[in-house]
């Protein structure tokens, strides 16, 4: 499945760059400020930040190639993940800083950012582990251990999280001059990430099951059937979110689409889910179904 492909796709990346030093370099070819290597934790002492920052990068520039071919739907899987990614990041490192005693009020310290909040942040893209993870981490660096229980265990069954783990508990002995610098390139990548994309955000309450797509055809589903379409459509956008590569979400997506009067949007999800599964009978029937209610409605003027 696609999905797993590209889980395993993110952790031999992140293993691959592990094993070497890595220049860091924007989406658009400028190179990242991230402070000097040596200040990158080495293979068992934690998580590079480098490669992080290498692997998102990475990411955003298969949703670069996909808004070039006109796939909207999948350019913001990839921009998306990489953004709630680099964004969960940020704001950790922000957080640490202010438990460093940098800044006055938390909200003033992390104003000259594009998102706060876990739950804001992660409602990006579910699928991301980052958020989880990270609140995980702050709770752990405050001496809350029982606390960070249930974020790390979160972040650690979603299909994304990296088979070799996570390790950036070092952040807390990191100067902060270093923290600093880290923020900023993280910020650049932000930057880059969100001059591309930007995310439509509701505010709706986090469901730690948001990462996956059956549960969110599931809980449209049960919203088609409470006649609540605009509900039903928010979820069956959230699957496909989640995974675009399961053919049943886009089934799901236009479905939802015409129940919600969303004609152009269903045709639109018909189109690209097509562009991904160009031989799959339902959406065949959905393209002539909607060909032959045009064919009517011109015969009728």
């Amino acid at each position: 499945m696609p999905k797993k492909i590209f889980a395993m796709f993110l952790a031999l990346l992140i293993a691959a760059v592990l094993l070497c030093s890595c220049d860091i370099s924007a989406a658009n070819g400028d190179q990242s400020n991230t402070g000097t290597n040596s200040d990158d934790p080495a293979v068992g002492d934690g998580t590079s930040y480098s490669d992080f920052i290498t692997v998102m990068t990475e990411i955003k520039g298969y949703g670069d190639r996909m808004a070039e071919m006109g796939l909207p739907v999948q350019s913001e899987y990839y921009y998306s993940f990489a953004g709630a990614s680099a964004s969960a990041f940020r704001f950790a490192a922000e957080y640490i800083l202010w438990l460093k005693g940098e800044g006055e009020t938390f909200e003033s310290f992390t104003s000259g950012s594009r998102y706060a909040g876990w739950e804001r942040i992660a409602e990006i893209n579910y699928t991301s582990p980052y958020p989880s993870y990270f609140e995980g981490l702050i709770l752990e660096v405050q001496g809350l251990t029982e606390e960070c229980f249930d974020p790390y265990a979160s972040a650690a069954i979603m299909p994304m999280f990296p088979e070799e783990g996570l390790d950036f508990y070092y952040l807390k002995s990191m100067s902060v001059e270093k923290l600093y610098a880290l923020r900023d390139s993280l910020r650049a990548l932000e930057d880059s990430i969100y001059s591309a994309y930007t995310p439509v955000l509701n505010g709706h309450e986090w469901d730690k099951l948001f990462f996956d797509a059956e549960y969110l055809i599931a809980l449209s589903y049960q919203s088609v059937q409470a006649e609540d379409y605009s509900t039903a459509l928010y979820y069956a956008k959230l699957a496909l979110k989640a995974d675009p590569f399961y053919a049943t979400a886009w089934h799901n997506a236009v479905m939802c689409a015409i129940y919600a009067e969303e004609t152009e949007l269903a045709g639109g999800y018909i189109d690209e889910g097509l562009a991904v599964f160009p031989e799959d009978g339902q959406l065949l029937e959905f393209r002539q179904m909607m060909l032959d209610i045009a064919k009517g409605m011109e015969a009728g003027q």
